[in-house]
């Protein structure tokens, strides 16, 4: 529904009912149209100029379940504010406890004898100047883009030309194209960020500066990407570019959970690193030694609060590497309880695909969730937890590995997700405290997407909690 529609809606609303508020039309909307997000925001906002920020929250929350329409983001950026709001808010009430104290210590030393501080002059508190460091080599960069299965060897080739020639990344060098057979489910003619080949219809070297194909070999029929001799290059090259990029959508989306979360970025990168409940990643990802970087540039003195997500690129840039065509966005975890699929997605970007085991008789609760803990190694009788946990909910919902593999892709837990123990291992690793967790019973078909190689960043003690034994809904 557009905006002229919904104005529409509340004029008739109150030329019938009065004496009822703007408030009370919201309601009523809502209740008529749940899946429209533009009810939602309004009702949202209503909630929040009472001063109701826990009626707010609820109907921003709401939001987040509707289909994309109008006022979908605004609603999405209202309901991040209001949590960073409440996060300064109990900050600023701490910070004022710990004011009255210090003035209530001042008041009782400042007439004792003797100075309160030295008579030496104050060190000037001058900013040092931050070394630059230099910038990562530029690294050969790699494309893998489906084309359909319908085309002939010709028109295979001379679109696959056309498409170099129309999307050309901003490079000043050559770079390759791996054209791979359709993958259902998966856009056509369209970077694969995180896709990993198994079978490869020819390779392309394109030069964007002078428009031209340097090389190019096509398969008769498809070849195998980890044994074919010509693509060994290309092997490597991918490897290393989506390690790059994994790494940095990683970080990126740690720095902005914190940020949603306290108000403000780390003052290092280490900082994400942090003990249980603290522990927004594992640990910090080294760059591959190709970049020739002992660490991944950090700056956040680039932020921007007014575009927080877009600014990142400035505050940790992707090294080596151009930006991909679409941009990459905040990470959130979807799950299909019709498939039994859970996928990790950025944007239009697919990350990872697994298969996952869900609650029976519909216990698993479909909704909008957060991820609020991470537990390495969750205690629970004869290890039912598995190697890692994430709850998404506090009375007992987690997605967690298990010691029944045989039950992944079945609904028969009692609310929780189950993931094989190698792929809850992998998501702790990409997501962090704050990533969003979206459980919808849409039909959704399994995508038969093919995942790169583990990208697992090790766990240790300090994000264990040896002394608590669960009781999730496993």
């Amino acid at each position: 529904m557009d905006k002229v529609s919904f104005l529409q809606e509340k004029s008739a609303f109150h030329m019938k009912y009065p004496e009822q508020s703007d408030l009370s039309f919201y309601r009523w909307f809502t209740q008529q149209h749940p899946d429209e997000a533009i009810g939602w925001y309004h009702l949202g906002q209503a909630r929040e100029a009472q001063g109701d920020t826990r009626q707010a929250l609820a109907a921003y929350r709401q939001s987040l379940f509707a289909k994309q329409g109008p006022y979908y983001d605004e609603a999405r950026d209202a309901y991040q504010k209001l949590l960073r709001e409440q996060s300064r808010q109990g900050w600023r009430n701490r910070a004022r406890l710990l004011l009255a104290s210090l003035a209530f210590l001042y008041a009782q030393f400042v007439f004792s004898p003797g100075p309160l501080q030295d008579g030496a002059p104050a060190a000037s508190a001058q900013p040092q100047a931050v070394p630059a460091s230099a910038p990562a080599p530029v690294q050969p960069h790699v494309e893998v883009i489906a084309v359909p299965a319908t085309l002939s060897p010709k028109e295979l080739q001379s679109q696959v030309r056309r498409y170099v020639e129309a999307r050309r990344p901003a490079l000043a060098q050559p770079y390759t194209v791996l054209v791979v057979p359709e993958v259902p489910g998966s856009p056509l003619f369209t970077p694969l960020l995180f896709y990993q080949p198994k079978q490869v219809l020819g390779v392309l070297q394109y030069n964007p500066v002078s428009r031209a194909v340097i090389s190019q070999r096509w398969f008769g029929s498809p070849a195998s990407f980890d044994a074919e001799a010509a693509l060994a290059a290309a092997r490597g090259d991918l490897a290393v570019e989506q390690q790059t990029l994994q790494h940095v959508l990683t970080l990126r989306n740690a720095l902005y959970r914190y940020y949603q979360q306290k108000g403000t970025l780390p003052a290092s990168l280490a900082d994400l690193a942090g003990s249980y409940p603290g522990n927004y990643l594992p640990q910090v990802p080294l760059p591959p030694k190709r970049l020739l970087l002992k660490s991944y540039p950090y700056h956040p003195h680039a932020f921007q609060s007014e575009s927080a997500w877009a600014s990142l690129r400035d505050v940790l840039p992707l090294p080596g590497y151009p930006e991909p065509l679409s941009p990459l966005a905040p990470l959130q975890v979807r799950l299909s309880q019709k498939s039994h699929t859970l996928q990790l997605v950025s944007g239009t970007h697919l990350v990872r695909s697994y298969p996952a085991a869900i609650g029976k008789n519909d216990s698993t609760p479909e909704g909008y969730y957060t991820i609020l803990q991470k537990i390495n190694k969750p205690r629970g009788h004869d290890n039912i937890y598995g190697t890692r946990g994430l709850v998404f909910q506090g009375n007992g919902y987690a997605i967690h590995g298990t010691n029944h593999p045989e039950s992944i892709g079945t609904s028969v837990s009692l609310g929780c997700v189950r993931l094989f123990n190698a792929a809850v291992e992998e998501l702790y690793t990409f997501v962090s405290l704050g990533t969003e967790f979206i459980i919808s019973n849409a039909p959704v078909p399994a995508q038969p997407w093919s995942n790169p190689a583990l990208f697992i960043l090790p766990a240790g003690p300090e994000e264990e909690t040896p002394n608590v034994i669960y009781t999730w809904l496993h």
